[in-house]
């Protein structure tokens, strides 16, 4: 059954270019499956994690072959890039292995909107989840929990968010204010709109604005439930955009999502050269709709590639604030805004690839 199980999400993730939990889900659900969901999701990962190698060494194989030749350990497989991101990561990151990209912890958000943070991490506890306070008051790293964060009830009802520590700083970089009309480019599934609001009280007015119908009512329901109010969720494309009178601008741009590889080992199965190219043009649309508008602007990225990086802020470094956190947060010094510019890797600071900075536009 497992074999089936997991061919059949690589296949779903092949052909229709999804999230490997929601392939996995949908296979889950059509084989009817029962009980174990957990640990067969995380073996199936590891099993993810290696199968662009198996496509690799056995080109003539199909899905299932190839599944059920990592199931049984016929070959000493391990996780592999594409060559082209192999070299390009390794060559910018200075990792030795691509391994090291695949490490990464588990934060979660108090939602000070639904609930008071000493409360809720006490309850928390006494449920078996051990955390560790973070930088923020709001922000917890999980230790260990005996069960999953998203079956706990303080999930289900608001009052805790799942949000990668890196995510965080765009926000806090923008450094929303109560009475502000804050554009979010890029903004479902909502986590930033949600942070933005919680950090102002609900005082600041969001328009948030993605391309996606789909991820639009996704994110209206998520603030429902976050108890996120004063926002209005546009569709529209970031490189045309339809609103000019704003205080500041966060644009979560489109992107190849390559910083996530931990979390998602498929996003190579579902990405290639061609489209980190035409993902970086994208950006650059983006940026340029935004300078139009003449406002203090923050980008960000959950990516490893300077295309979608660095190189947007060499473009517009006339107009770059230098942004100052830890020398680990520098940027690639092959680029000349290395130090100005923010980066997470996670490799050093175990959470998703991410890159931040912030622009005057007003300049």
């Amino acid at each position: 059954m497992e074999e089936k199980l997991y061919a059949k999400a690589i296949s779903l993730i092949l052909k229709n270019k999804i999230s490997p939990e929601r392939a996995f889900d949908i296979a889950y659900k059509s084989l009817g499956v029962r009980g174990k969901r957990t640990s067969l999701y995380r073996k199936f990962l590891e099993v993810l994690k290696k199968y662009y190698y198996g496509s690799y060494l056995f080109p003539e194989r199909d899905v299932y072959e190839i599944v059920r030749t990592l199931l049984n350990n016929e070959e000493d497989m391990t996780f592999k890039l594409p060559e082209w991101a192999e070299q390009r990561l390794k060559h910018v990151t200075g990792v030795t292995s691509s391994n090291e990209l695949l490490v990464k912890d588990t934060w979660i958000r108090v939602n000070t909107l639904k609930t008071d943070i000493k409360s809720t991490i006490e309850e928390l506890e006494r449920k078996g989840v051990n955390v560790e306070k973070d930088t923020f008051d709001f922000l917890y790293k999980v230790i260990k929990t005996r069960k999953r964060i998203s079956d706990l009830e303080e999930f289900r009802e608001g009052k805790i968010v799942i949000q990668d520590k890196a995510s965080i700083y765009p926000v806090i970089i923008l450094d929303p204010k109560p009475g502000e009309r804050i554009l979010e480019i890029g903004s479902a599934p909502g986590m930033k709109t949600s942070l933005i609001q919680q950090l102002t009280n609900n005082k600041s007015y969001v328009i948030a604005l993605d391309i996606s119908q789909k991820r639009i009512n996704t994110q209206k329901q998520l603030m429902r439930r976050l108890g996120v109010e004063n926002i209005e969720l546009i569709i529209a494309d970031g490189a045309n955009l339809p609103v000019k009178q704003v205080d500041k601008i966060l644009i979560d741009a489109p992107c190849t999502n390559s910083g996530t590889l931990a979390s998602d080992p498929s996003v190579f199965l579902r990405l290639n050269k061609s489209d980190m190219l035409r993902l970086s043009r994208l950006q650059a649309m983006i940026l340029e709709e935004a300078r139009r508008l003449r406002k203090p602007t923050v980008f960000s990225t959950c990516s490893l590639f300077p295309e979608e990086g660095e190189r947007h802020a060499e473009r517009y470094e006339k107009y770059l604030v230098p942004l100052k956190l830890d020398e680990s947060n520098y940027g690639y010094k092959k680029s000349r805004v290395w130090m100005r510019v923010v980066r997470f890797y996670p490799n050093v600071h175990h959470t998703e690839g991410f890159f931040i900075s912030k622009f005057d536009f007003s300049l």
